[in-house]
């Protein structure tokens, strides 16, 4: 298949404005984001986000091998002179070969999701302020590769389309449903009103039931994990079914988010739903 190549002379030329100077642009508050490399940019192309354009360089032919070039199909791909010239629009030495344009789309709040999902079973991934963009990559990086069937942002939560998100992820962002709570725990109460979903807290407490002593499970759960530095919010364990823990050597009180979550979705996908 042919690409849609598009050679650009010209540094200034406005056509490279969603590229520019990103580390400087957050992007939360804009209508797209960037994926950056040839695995992000091929999941983004997989995905059900919009890619608007590619941006590389004429020296990166590596980037349109034919599997790629099937994916990229006639979006534009707009091509520097030289790879160097990445780093100068992007603001930041980029030597990953390809940059794409996202477009955003409207995201479910947690209600509409579980309206959506039915009454299949699954596990959802629920965070009420996850704040790092490292630890949040992390997070989807995990719900990918263990079938989360979603992860439900706070209203206290970075954005998971920024560039260290995505990045950290490997894409994970555009594989795994986002939700975005408007009100995290009206949504939780409303939830539990139905009685379909049951939510689990995680924290060091203990009352807590340790992970390895779950025996079975309900169909639909949600899993609320804290903050890496203060934890779980008391208010929000409160709204849970139940307290579950991962018991630790002493002295040791806190795993990564994204560790932590990998644990909790790869045991709980072995435990019989009752």
């Amino acid at each position: 298949m042919a690409i849609n190549i598009i050679p650009v002379k010209s540094l200034e030329d406005p056509r490279l404005a969603p590229y520019r100077n990103l580390r400087e642009r957050t992007l939360r508050g804009e209508s797209v984001f960037i994926a950056e490399g040839r695995l992000v940019t091929e999941r983004l192309l997989d995905s059900s986000f919009e890619t608007e354009s590619l941006l590389t360089s004429t020296d990166a032919a590596e980037v349109f091998s034919p599997d790629f070039a099937v994916k990229i199909g006639s979006r534009p791909v707009y091509t520097l002179p030289r790879k160097e010239n990445l780093s100068q629009i992007a603001g930041f030495p980029f030597h990953q070969g390809v940059l794409a344009l996202g477009r955003r789309k409207s995201l479910p709040d947690f209600p509409e999701a579980m309206t959506a999902w039915g009454s299949a079973p699954g596990t959802w991934i629920v965070l009420p302020n996850a704040t790092k963009p490292d630890n949040l990559g992390l997070v989807f990086r995990s719900a990918a590769a263990l079938g989360a069937s979603g992860v439900v942002l706070g209203e206290r939560c970075c954005d998971p389309f920024s560039r260290r998100a995505l990045r950290v992820s490997m894409g994970g962002v555009l594989q795994v449903p986002v939700i975005q709570a408007r009100n995290l725990r009206r949504e939780i109460l409303r939830l539990r009103e139905t009685g379909h979903l049951c939510f689990y807290a995680t924290l060091l407490d203990a009352d807590a039931t340790p992970l390895s002593n779950i025996r079975t499970r309900p169909a639909q759960i949600a899993v609320l994990f804290g903050n890496e530095y203060s934890g779980l919010d008391p208010e929000d364990a409160t709204l849970c079914n139940r307290k579950v823990t991962i018991p630790m050597a002493p002295g040791v009180d806190s795993l990564n988010l994204g560790v932590s979550v990998g644990i909790f979705l790869y045991v709980l996908s072995r435990v019989p739903i009752s």
